[in-house]
């Protein structure tokens, strides 16, 4: 396993729609298990193959385990909600839009159905921040980002701040330079390979 790079917005694999996978194989499986590491590395709790660069339906999902310490993670093959129901708002971020979050109304509870990596059926029944998590990855198998679903005037950086309890602080931010910020980060690092 190794963890990959992560791909910020500004890249267009994050707003094309990912291929369904039609075969389980090998360098599928080695994708999920670089995906979990990468995802342990972030750290975060959902991660989506565009993310690191791959246009395949396939996302992996952290839960704390039962210990409250060690981290299950959870590979799916062409997830999709077969069922949604409340409605809750709650703060997101993502890996691909470091320090940024917003307010997003998202189901209480869902089931998703997918596969595993040993092409098993998979269903997983969910609710709070896990069904949250399941709901943002699968946005992004759509070439969704959070901000697409967020509530317009939530956007906010997480500004570091020691005097603050949570260590940041928020400073509110328009969609449209956030959106500029991010482009930036990209064309840099392109201009940096």
């Amino acid at each position: 396993m190794a963890a990959r790079k992560i791909y910020f917005c500004g890249e267009p694999i994050l707003r094309k729609k990912a291929k369904r996978v039609r075969r389980v194989d090998d360098e599928l499986v080695k994708l999920l298990d670089d995906m979990a590491e990468t995802l342990r590395e972030a750290p975060g709790i959902g991660l989506a193959a565009p993310q690191v660069g791959e246009s395949v339906r396939a996302i992996v999902i952290g839960e704390v385990g039962e210990d409250d310490e060690q981290m299950v993670v959870h590979k799916l093959i062409n997830p999709r909600i077969v069922e949604a129901e409340g409605e809750v708002e709650g703060s997101e971020g993502c890996l691909s839009l470091p320090t940024l979050q917003a307010i997003v109304l998202r189901p209480q509870q869902v089931v998703v159905e997918a596969l595993g990596p040993d092409e098993e059926p998979v269903s997983i029944e969910a609710e709070g921040w896990t069904a949250r998590a399941l709901c943002h990855e699968i946005d992004h198998l759509n070439g969704k980002l959070f901000i697409d679903r967020a509530e317009p005037d939530s956007l906010a950086w997480m500004i570091p701040d020691e005097e603050d309890e949570r260590g940041y602080r928020l400073q509110n931010v328009s969609l449209a330079e956030a959106l500029a910020m991010f482009q930036r980060l990209v064309e840099k690092a392109r201009a940096e390979n």
